[in-house]
């Protein structure tokens, strides 16, 4: 059990750097397309040729990542007979961001079952994260880690709501601050997996 909570924790930390791999290496086999511009799905989509490719390694598998840390998370407040209500909207907003990975259709638009889910996916892993933030950090205190740790992690989470202004302050580079606000996703997760990394596993109570 603690090789597989080690494996899944190091996991967690691989998840906002193989984004950011995918966005390069598949951005640079699809001819004109912008970073700065173009929205990261549009790398995922039906009409791309590499769409399911980018979807697996760009979305999908740092989404189950992000899953490994909450299932982890639950793990660890469950010995302590603590409440694992938080880690569980965790596992949540971790699975949605998983299903991000189901390619729109841009062809047809909202005409298409595939891109009204993977809208849905979008936009509630995002709301979801900002619902559960607080609890997570608490629950991070009562599985040992520092006061710092803990502030870290609520204003990273946090951050992402923050960066949504961005959209205003830079109109004309929507995809630049999409890929932020991901990217900053990730690295919530990532600190989670970081944090309980470094914290003794806890013993039954």
């Amino acid at each position: 059990m603690k090789n597989q909570a080690g494996i899944f924790l190091r996991a967690g930390l691989w998840g906002g750097p193989l984004f950011i791999a995918s966005l390069l290496v598949f951005g640079a086999l699809t001819p004109g397309y912008s970073h700065l511009h173009k929205a990261v799905s549009r790398l995922g989509a039906w009409d791309n040729p590499w769409g399911l490719w980018f979807d697996l390694f760009g979305l999908f598998i740092p989404g189950l990542f992000a899953v490994g840390v909450a299932i982890e998370l639950r793990r660890r407040l469950r010995v302590l007979n603590a409440s694992t209500h938080w880690a569980t909207g965790l596992l949540i907003y971790s699975v949605m961001m998983a299903l991000t990975a189901v390619p729109a259709d841009f062809s047809r638009m909202f005409n298409s079952p595939w891109t009204w889910a993977h809208a849905i996916f979008v936009l509630g892993n995002g709301l979801v994260l900002l619902v559960v933030v607080p609890g997570c950090a608490k629950a991070l205190r009562t599985l040992g880690a520092s006061s710092v740790s803990a502030k870290i992690f609520f204003t990273i989470g946090y951050l992402t709501a923050v960066e949504f202004l961005l959209y205003g302050i830079l109109p004309h580079t929507p995809g630049f601050v999409q890929r932020v606000m991901i990217f900053t996703a990730h690295f919530t997760t990532a600190w989670m997996s970081w944090t309980l990394l470094r914290l003794p596993p806890p013993r039954p109570v």
